[in-house]
């Protein structure tokens, strides 16, 4: 695909993207192989339709790039921001939720998702990481979720920090389908997500728990809430780290916890394979890594000058559907960790006693990220008469 010329208007940058990546996922989708010889069949005919695989690394064109007055003019539209001092509110949701209104919503979230994880591992890490990306930008809204807007604009998920790169939502289509055949109108896509990320804990060995429910969906999504800082980037120091974290109301401790959902899911080559071969430039592997690391890295990724789509992905560690310390040992024992946000919770001060201790107690991390979790998922929700009950979680009402 050519360039596109900079004498283009902003509204045709954004109407190409669009095309580009509704293309792009038919394609993938159509390449993509089945597990096994299964065949998953979705519910949802919105699975098949845009399905938004891959990762942004796929594709050359930017999928933002507005101007400061226009990135000024979408966040004044915008309805719902997080607060320098982030709300946390479980206190307004509670368990049982719809007990009454639609009584079968919890089994049916934990069924299906159960039903998609056999064909698909890999959705208990996809899940939990779609789960922060939404709260972590404007709470935990369902905002992630959303295709289209009323306001037409750019929406997180086609942001350079999710889009391409995020997997996940097809799941939540999937379970939300059943859900309005049985109950429509009545559980919330943010709920769904929630209920989901609570049936992947449990999945991924975490003690069973009935989820807090009460979400209501917004009918905001912004690329540029995405990118003003609200997620981190790869590459990000310690203090950038704690910045952002704390910004949402979480501290240091509950900051190493949260990133410790490394412990389930994979990295791609190209996000840290650098670290192996060529540290900074420096010609030579990064001195944070243990060997064993540095040539687990090097065959895991042999092949620096590979087009960065055909990196193979490698797990964060060798357990990568628990929700277990090895993570942290493996920091502590090996030096190992694929990402280098990941690597300084190791070797700064302030929080390499804190990996230590996690690597120390097989019990710790798996009850505090119970926990953590919790506070995470109730971040500057919507309740009450705010936002809607989304019947489709791809669009507003």
């Amino acid at each position: 695909m050519s360039a596109i010329e900079p004498t283009l208007s902003f509204s045709q940058h954004r109407k190409m993207a669009r095309i580009f990546l509704t293309t792009l996922s038919l394609l993938l989708l159509l390449l993509a192989p089945s597990v096994a010889g299964q065949a998953y069949t979705p519910v949802s005919s919105y699975e098949s339709q845009v399905p938004f695989l891959g990762r942004h690394e796929d594709s050359n064109t930017k999928l933002t790039g507005d101007s400061p007055e226009e990135r000024k003019k979408f966040d004044d539209r915008t309805r719902y921001t997080i607060p320098q001092n982030a709300y946390h509110s479980p206190n307004k949701l509670i368990e049982g939720y719809y007990d009454k209104t639609c009584p079968d919503a919890e089994k049916m979230v934990a069924t299906g998702f159960r039903q998609i994880v056999r064909l698909n591992p890999g959705a208990i890490g996809h899940i939990i990481r779609l789960q922060f990306h939404d709260c972590f930008v404007n709470g935990c809204d369902g905002s992630i979720l959303l295709d289209f807007t009323p306001s037409g604009d750019m929406v997180e998920k086609s942001s350079m920090f999710n889009g391409l790169l995020l997997k996940g939502s097809d799941i939540i289509d999937d379970i939300k389908t059943r859900l309005e055949k049985k109950c429509p109108g009545i559980v919330s896509c943010a709920d769904v997500l929630a209920f989901t990320t609570n049936e992947a804990m449990t999945m991924a060995g975490l003690p069973a728990r009935r989820p807090l429910g009460g979400r209501r969906d917004s009918i905001v999504s912004l690329a540029s809430i995405v990118e003003a800082d609200n997620l981190p980037m790869s590459d990000w120091n310690i203090d950038q780290m704690m910045e952002l974290f704390g910004r949402k109301g979480f501290n240091i401790e509950e900051m190493v916890v949260m990133i410790g959902a490394h412990s389930v899911g994979i990295a791609h080559c190209d996000f840290f394979m650098q670290r192996a071969l060529n540290f900074n430039g420096t010609g030579i592997p990064d001195p944070t890594l243990g060997v064993e690391a540095i040539e687990e890295i090097r065959k895991a990724c042999p092949d620096a000058g590979t087009a960065l789509f055909r990196n193979p992905p490698v797990n964060f560690d060798a357990t990568p559907t628990v929700l277990d310390n090895l993570f942290f040992k493996d920091m502590v024992e090996k030096r190992r960790s694929l990402l280098i946000t990941d690597s300084h919770l190791l070797e700064d001060p302030r929080t390499r006693p804190i990996v230590e201790q996690m690597a120390g107690d097989p019990t710790l991390f798996p009850r505090r990220f119970a926990e953590v979790m919790i506070k995470l998922t109730s971040l500057n929700v919507l309740t009450g008469t705010e936002g809607e009950v989304r019947k489709i979680c791809r669009s507003t009402n």
